[in-house]
């Protein structure tokens, strides 16, 4: 089991090269624009919205707009680069580099979302859509999102 509220690219500034290889890889064009909002969400700590994404991102590129950052963002996910990740109240979209399986806890006191690893409760979910079986349905991946409020201390 472990917890992280930090993804996984933190440590490391990558290099622009490193960038254009993940783009070109997931088969996006390897934009000025798509290499700055990128590399701003791998360095950015947690699971930052758009609006933060945009504002780290103006600082280097002040032409770029909010709505250039969300396009970049959503290509990013349907890519497999990023994933999204709903707050509890579902009302803004963060967007979480790490792509690893893993779980969420949203701590509704703070708006923290804390990523959760526990390889146990993976395969025992496996183990529960096995024995039921979904008509129809072959689940490929699955991640919980779980809310409550973070303990201080």
């Amino acid at each position: 089991m472990s917890l992280s509220s930090d993804p996984v690219f933190s440590s490391a500034l990558p290099t622009h090269g490193q960038l254009r290889g993940r783009l070109t890889q997931a088969g996006l064009r390897a934009t000025r624009q798509r290499l700055v909002i990128l590399e701003s969400l791998l360095v950015l700590p947690g699971h930052p919205t758009a609006e933060q994404v945009h504002r780290r991102v103006a600082a280097q590129s002040p032409t770029i707009s909010l709505g250039t950052v969300y396009k970049a963002l959503d290509s990013f996910v349907a890519a497999g680069l990023t994933r999204r990740v709903a707050s509890a109240e579902g009302s803004s979209r963060r967007y979480d580099a790490d792509c690893s399986e893993h779980h969420h806890l949203f701590c509704t006191a703070t708006q923290e979302i804390i990523d959760y690893c526990d390889p146990q409760l993976d395969q025992l979910i496996r183990e529960f859509f096995a024995e039921r079986g979904l008509q129809n349905f072959q689940p490929h991946s699955f991640s919980l999102h779980i809310t409550g409020v973070k303990n201080q201390g």
